[in-house]
């Protein structure tokens, strides 16, 4: 069936095979335990590091342990039962013996070294391996197995080792020739923001990830056209614990905010964020809590994408099997209900952009924090999928957390935004760089109202902003009982247009000790937070970074200055002033029906996950103008009541468990 994957009822999970469960895997109980968690795609190992099928290929060493079910058997039963089959590849290493036979395919330190763990080489990707021999692998794995899809593990650049041990850019004989043909430089020797070879480094780096993608791309739609491949028929990451000694924050929103990058990156992805069942590299084999798991699932569905779990080895002889009821009744409820929840758009009015799909930019997770807890609803784009200012017109706010490098079309593309009468708000160094880092000699955006910049202090501890009376009053009501904003350790001075508006008089570094001289001696006419109209619309700039200190700290104080300025200077509405924080909700428009999704964190305690506690008589303002034929909770089919006055509706949900999904049948 030609591009299967499009519609498809997704619901994944990868059995990350270990090479001695290939020694009594058996097809048939392998399909029945998939059968079990009502799974309809799967995901296991076949070729790269080590081949799990019989190959004549001298670089592609076979596993040792092929005693059992044959992968051709356990695809052909899959295939029996409906369930369709991606093949995982992994192409980041070689083992020894290989290593030492093409010593020109390896990944190398400054020093020149190679990176050996375990045995298994690191590969660079403009080595020989991943830039040709990859290419034959996989078409041999292709031309002996009927996989449906094809996944990458590890691709790219990979400057760290399991034990998360840092090694650099690669200086291979490959690398330092490729980039000094491209720039004319030396290759850094670290990762330095200023200095101008790691700038050019980080676009070397994509530009190269990105040639050898497509002739992957080319190479397999060559060999197969509905091969399903992974970052282009669908899109798959992950939501784990890695972070095992340095646990703090925990990411608590990971499976939302992954889901909604995913999604807004291609309107024809397959969205799938996987749970990852354990809890680091060094415990593979003992599992997070149940209710972390059921958790990330919940809220991979709440954002409009599919269910995906991930375990080491076999379910069968899975070593931690604590979680998979909590797994289990999600998967049930995506195959009961999928279909009631296919076919949605996201109908957020505020847009967060993020210059990266992996890694944590701070100050974006702090407002995307802010914006759940709040329960504003919203999106998540990459900056490399902005799009043109036509189609922005959908949103009316769109937030760039410390967007340091902008194009001049993005830049253009962000003012057009704002003259035709949305509302950018912008915090940090957003627009201080060009598109390949280099610094500008005045921001980017012409929408924030400032001719330049004058000075990036870093030592402003104990520095605050004084709310005055008048502004509590018309623009931070939250602040009545309170006089100061919390600044943080950086602040960005500025020159700003005459015309722009200032908030918030910045209180200098003072002294915070002994208590006896603890008081500030002045303020100065500093703003802590500038607005300029531009068109017929805003430019809002922070010059500091609350988002960043709201995920690192968590104080209600930076909340509510959050909350102050997205209400009051955004226009920003709730769906549920009162509810609690510990709530997300997400709201979507599908044909004939408004859907509103709430997922119930508040289990989340410290750094544990516990079973989330029942919300009840919550409140939901939804905007809604067509007329209401009915509402239904289509999770637990309580009943709900309702008032519908001409722009909204006000939604009665009794009781909240772990899920809900509101659904609004309109006219």
């Amino acid at each position: 069936m030609s591009n299967w994957w499009r519609g498809y009822p997704w619901r994944m999970i990868q059995t990350n095979l270990r090479e001695i469960d290939m020694r009594d895997i058996d097809a048939q109980h392998f399909v029945r335990d998939l059968q079990s968690f009502d799974a309809t795609v799967v995901l296991l190992n076949a070729a790269g590091i080590i081949a799990n099928y019989p190959t004549d290929l001298a670089d592609e060493p076979v596993n040792q342990y092929l005693q059992g079910s044959s992968l051709t058997e356990i695809i052909d039963a899959c295939h029996k039962a409906g369930i369709r089959v991606i093949a995982r590849t992994d192409f980041s290493k070689v083992r020894r013996a290989v290593y030492e036979r093409h010593p020109d395919w390896a990944y190398r330190t400054k020093e020149g070294r190679i990176i050996d763990y375990n045995g298994d080489v690191h590969v660079c990707p403009n080595g020989g391996y991943q830039q040709e021999y990859m290419f034959t692998i996989i078409s041999d794995m292709f031309n002996r197995l009927d996989f449906d899809g094809i996944f990458y593990n590890m691709s790219g650049f990979i400057p760290l080792d399991y034990s998360h041990n840092f090694y650099g850019p690669c200086h291979c004989k490959n690398c330092k020739t490729r980039f000094k043909n491209r720039f004319g430089l030396d290759l850094p020797t670290g990762e330095d923001p200023a200095d101008p070879a790691y700038r050019k480094y980080r676009l070397f780096t994509g530009e190269c990830t990105a040639d050898l993608r497509q002739r992957l791309i080319e190479h397999v739609r060559s060999i197969n056209p509905n091969v399903a491949i992974d970052g282009l028929d669908y899109y798959r990451m992950e939501s784990n614990t890695e972070k095992f000694g340095n646990m703090l924050p925990l990411w608590q929103y990971s499976a939302s905010s992954n889901t909604r990058i995913i999604r807004n990156s291609d309107t024809e992805i397959q969205p799938s964020n996987c749970t990852v069942d354990f809890i680091s590299f060094f415990y593979r084999h003992v599992a997070v809590s149940p209710h972390l798991q059921e958790l990330r699932l919940w809220q991979s569905i709440a954002n409009l994408g599919n269910v995906d779990y991930y375990i080491i080895g076999r379910l069968d002889n899975h070593g931690d099997r604590s979680g998979f009821e909590n797994v289990r009744k999600v998967f049930r409820f995506a195959k009961e209900h999928g279909a009631e929840l296919e076919g949605l758009c996201p109908a957020a009015k505020t847009l967060v952009m993020r210059d990266e799909f992996w890694g944590g930019n701070p100050e974006a997770s702090g407002w995307i924090r802010a914006l759940s807890e709040l329960h504003i609803p919203f999106d998540e784009r990459l900056l490399s999928r902005l799009p043109q200012a036509a189609q922005l017109v959908q949103y009316k706010l769109v937030i760039l957390p410390d967007i340091r490098g902008l194009s001049d079309e993005q830049a253009e593309t962000l003012d057009q935004f704002v003259r035709q009468g949305g509302t950018v708000l912008a915090t940090g160094e957003t627009g201080f760089y060009d598109s390949e880092f280099v610094p500008r000699e005045a921001p980017a955006l012409q929408c924030l109202g400032m001719d330049k910049v004058l000075h990036h202090r870093k030592d402003m501890l104990s520095a605050m902003l004084y709310v005055a009376p008048e502004e509590k009053e018309k623009y931070f009501p939250h602040f009545k009982d309170m006089d100061h904003v919390a600044v943080n350790k950086e602040f960005i001075f500025t020159c700003p247009k005459g015309e722009a508006q200032g908030f918030l008089q910045l209180i200098p570094p003072q002294m915070f000790g002994p208590p006896e001289r603890c008081y500030p001696l002045y303020k100065t006419d500093i703003p802590g937070l500038m607005r300029f109209g531009y068109g017929l619309g805003y430019g809002i700039y922070v010059p500091w970074w609350p988002g960043t200190f709201f995920f690192e700290e968590g104080y209600s104080n930076t909340l509510l200055f959050m909350r102050d300025v997205l209400e009051r200077l955004c226009g920003m509405d709730s769906l549920a002033p009162a509810l609690t924080p510990m709530v997300e909700t997400t709201l979507a428009h599908g044909k004939g029906r408004t859907v509103v999704q709430l997922v119930n964190i508040n289990g989340y305690y410290g750094n544990s996950y516990y079973e989330a506690l029942p919300v009840y008589n919550i409140t939901l303002d939804v905007p809604v103008e067509e007329e209401v034929l009915s509402v239904r909770a289509l999770q637990s089919g309580q009943k709900i009541d309702w008032t519908k006055t001409k722009s909204n509706i006000q939604i009665k949900l009794p009781v909240l468990n772990a899920y809900e999904a509101v659904i609004i049948r309109t006219n």
